[in-house]
Order: structure tokens, then sequence, then C-alpha cells
């Protein structure tokens, strides 16, 4: 055993190992860890719970209270669940403004609104100066599932489509702009509640699985994809949606697009038939409008993600070893 890095917060390969160690240690008490951002529960209700300690905590498209509610709400919306209620933890440090708080707490409260999300449940805490970064913020959503069908990586299939409702990577540029100092006058931050998009497809038969591409982005999601559902996947460079923003932001700094963190965007497995379908779907909604078909499942290569090039080769996708940025969502 070791000690803890920023990589073991990122999303990619560290965060994978470290959450199925921790789940190891309940496994004799729970036996319903499916390694989902989100657990169906008996009853058809669906929970999720994460922490948000973005830096900065305003930035353009949004802010940590968007963002929280956002990130929460999106991981029920992607197993078809409709978000309805909320508990909300702040940790906030000595010192913050209290009017910069309550900018944020107007902001959540705004995501909600426009879900119909009801905040039946909180706690605050206020640690000395010097013990926290000004202020993080935890959620638990909980909602109802209205898929007419189960979606999980269970139930991806070779054959199926691997759709992606738009550009990839636009929170993870935002933020890294910031960072270091990059000005971009049009880059926005793509966060966003997905239960809109997402709810006509629940009265879908073809969708299998949904994941929105937080940490760790595209790249880590269809490689958790493969290793867990043990099939292939294969995705083509060019039919990816594409920003010239983050690509400028990637190229400056030496990212790669697939694994910049999304806050608004999500991918899906379709079966083949149906992906016209949920196209058409998709590009109905204003956050779906750049919705592709980017890649299929395959039986070949069980466990792997490969991407074909815009030059024409195929390289292996993997997830990433350490840290990529901190603090990012």
């Amino acid at each position: 055993m070791g000690r803890l890095s920023l990589g073991h917060g990122s999303g990619g390969r560290l965060t994978n190992d470290l959450v199925k160690k921790i789940a190891s240690a309940f496994a004799r008490e729970s036996g319903m860890l499916e390694f989902e951002d989100c657990a169906l529960l008996p009853g058809g209700w669906g929970v999720t719970i994460d922490g948000f300690t973005v830096s900065p905590l305003s930035f353009p498209g949004g802010d940590i209270g968007k963002l929280a509610v956002c990130g929460s709400a999106n991981d029920l919306a992607v197993r078809g669940v409709r978000p309805l209620w909320l508990a909300m933890s702040l940790l906030a440090e000595e010192g913050l403004d209290e009017e910069e708080l309550f900018t944020y707490m107007r902001s959540a409260a705004s995501v909600c609104a426009e879900l119909g999300v009801q905040l039946v449940a909180g706690d605050t805490k206020v640690l000395p100066k010097g013990q926290a970064d000004r202020l993080y913020i935890a959620t638990c959503a909980m909602g109802k599932n209205e898929a007419i069908s189960p979606w999980g990586i269970k139930e991806i299939s070779p054959g199926d489509t691997v759709i992606v409702s738009g550009p990839v990577g636009r929170h993870g540029a935002v933020i890294a702009s910031l960072r270091y100092d990059i000005k971009l006058r049009e880059l926005e931050s793509d966060c966003a509640p997905l239960w809109p998009l997402i709810e006509p497809l629940t009265r879908l038969l073809g969708v299998h699985a949904a994941r929105d591409c937080t940490r760790g982005g595209l790249g880590t999601v269809l490689c958790e994809w493969a290793e867990v559902a043990n099939v292939g996947i294969e995705i083509d460079e060019e039919a990816i949606p594409a920003d010239g923003d983050v690509s400028a932001v990637s190229d400056i700094l030496g990212f790669d697009p697939l694994y910049l963190a999304c806050e608004g965007t999500a991918v899906f497995a379709v079966a083949s038939e149906w992906t016209e379908t949920v196209l058409e779907t998709m590009r109905s909604h204003p956050l779906g409008r750049s919705a592709a078909a980017i890649g299929k499942v395959t039986e070949a290569h069980p466990g792997l993600v490969g991407l074909r090039t815009s030059a024409g080769g195929m390289r292996v996708v993997d997830m990433q070893g350490g840290e990529l940025l901190p603090r990012i969502c």
C-alpha cells in the first residue's frame, strides 16, 4: 500500500484501481456494486453521490453550484433515471465571502428548478482557514427509473453503435485555459443538465448503456465499458465531434481531447438498428445537435478500445495512468 496522489482522483487507471480496492472492503456486505455512476435500487429507484472540488470555482459556462447539481443529476440521467431529490453537503473554508457562496447556491437552485428537483436534505461545515480550498460540495441525488429497458454496462453487446451527444473535452479545456492563462473568447464549459436530452430516449428500446464523460473523458468511459463488458470497441477519430478551441488548448498543452472532461456530453451504446432513430431524437434537442455515431462494439480484441486515426492507422486507447489536470470537477 502506498500513499494517495492526485492521480488517484483523475478518473483514470489509478482511480479505477482505487475504487475497486475500496469496493472490495464492502464485498461481503454489499452485492449491489456494479461500478456504474448510478445504482439502480429495488422498486425502480436510482441513487448516486458525488463530490465537487473544481478550481477555479467559477468558469465560463458555469460554477461549482451548477456543476454540483448537473453532475449528480446527469449520473442518474445516464441510467434512464429522472432526477427528483437532492441532498447537498457544503465544506466551506473560513473566510469565504457569504455573497459568493450564495451566488453558487442560486446557481445550483436554478438547475434544480429547471429539472424539477427538490433539495430535501443538507449539511454545512466551515473548516479553519488553510484546511480547505474555499469550497467543496458533495451531492447525493435520487430519482425514478423511467427507461423501458435496463441501461447499463452489462447490456452492451457486439454490434452496438457508439454515439456521442456532442463535442468532447470542453469542460476540461476551459479549466485548463484558466489554469494556464490561455485567452479564448468563445470557449465555454459544456456544463448542463442532460435529462431533457435523455428523457425521450428512455422510451426507446434500442439504448443499451449511457455515461456522461466526466473525469477521464470519453477515452476512459470507453475503456471501462470494454473491460467490464469484455467487448472490443472501435471508434473513428474523424467521426468524433470536435471543437476548434478544445483542439487549440490541447495542442498548446499537449493534452488528448479524448481524456478531457465533459460536464454536458454523454456517450451511448445503441443497438445498430436503432442508430438513426436515436441520432434523430438527440439532434432534435439543442444539447444533441452535434450528436454523431463514432464507432461500434465488436467481438474482436475484448477489453480493448481502438481508435482509427485520421491518417488511417489504428492505435490503442488506454486509461490514463496518472494525473491529467487536477481539480476539474
